[in-house]
């Protein structure tokens, strides 16, 4: 067993240790060399930021997975027809930008992302970041007011977060794995947020661990054996480090927050299914 596995299976989330001073420096030191010989790697978030949004196992190398992570993503978004080079985006747990940095950077002959990009998330050091390294005129980012015992945010209780954008103004609502980190009435408001925004016929699609197509760590690193509401939790004491749901739960979700449809979209092996609801 690994170093980055033998960790993982002791510590219920990573994301804890990254607000660690001490550990902070020990993981940012793993960018030391690479930043010195790549210049490619000068442009991302320190390691203690890409740890906190997940690198799986790959804790001390996982600089080739932030910057091209999101590649087949966009690929699929833009071929599917869920946006375009011009639209309005919403990034529901943005986090240190390792979706958003593609929007930035694309450039082919005299293409580029020329839309709107609005990035939520609970984490202000992240957020921070993000404002730092993405450009005012395309980009923006907003704190939300939900909490999480694993991210350190304390939130307001039972609050309801109202997206940052008008009704029928927002042509494509994605998430990364938000879905993996949300308990029931968190997941229900930013669906009802996300068909308030969306214009007639656009999408969201949101990632999540699925109880019907389980991931390939289930039964090694995930369980799922605790239940809370509908959400299959890994942890009791973190709720929302490990979150998993039944894909019924998910389907009445969304219709019951207007959505005409809702699928599941999964291929063998996935980690994390995609539910792509248009309205």
């Amino acid at each position: 067993m690994g170093l980055d596995h033998a960790i993982r299976r002791i510590i219920p989330t990573t994301a804890a240790l990254t607000y660690n001073p001490v550990c902070k420096i020990l993981f940012d030191s793993f960018d030391l060399l690479p930043k010195l010989m790549y210049r490619e790697i000068r442009k991302i978030p320190p390691n203690h930021l890409r740890i906190r949004i997940g690198v799986g196992n790959r804790i001390f190398s996982n600089h080739i997975s932030y910057i091209a992570g999101a590649k087949n993503f966009w690929i699929y978004a833009f071929q599917s027809g869920l946006c375009r080079l011009d639209s309005t985006i919403v990034d529901i747990g943005c986090g240190c930008g390792r979706y958003t940095h593609h929007l930035r950077d694309h450039k082919f002959k005299d293409q580029t992302f020329t839309g709107k990009y609005i990035g939520i998330d609970i984490d202000d050091e992240m957020l921070e970041w993000c404002r730092r390294n993405f450009d005012v005129e395309r980009f923006e980012f907003h704190k939300s007011t939900h909490g999480s015992t694993s991210y350190q945010a304390g939130g307001i209780e039972n609050s309801f977060y109202t997206l940052p954008a008008s009704i029928c103004s927002v042509d494509f609502v994605f998430s990364t794995s938000l879905l993996t980190h949300l308990l029931e009435n968190e997941l229900r408001n930013y669906f009802v947020e996300a068909y308030r925004v969306l214009k007639v016929g656009s999408s969201m699609a949101m990632f999540c661990f699925s109880m019907d197509h389980l991931p390939p760590t289930y039964g090694d690193r995930h369980t799922f054996k605790h239940r809370v509401g509908n959400a299959y939790v890994e942890s009791l004491t973190s709720p929302e480090a490990a979150v998993a749901y039944e894909e019924s739960f998910l389907f009445e979700a969304a219709h019951r927050a207007g959505f005409r449809t809702a699928d599941i979209v999964t291929a063998p092996g996935d980690s994390q299914p995609m539910l792509l609801c248009r309205k």
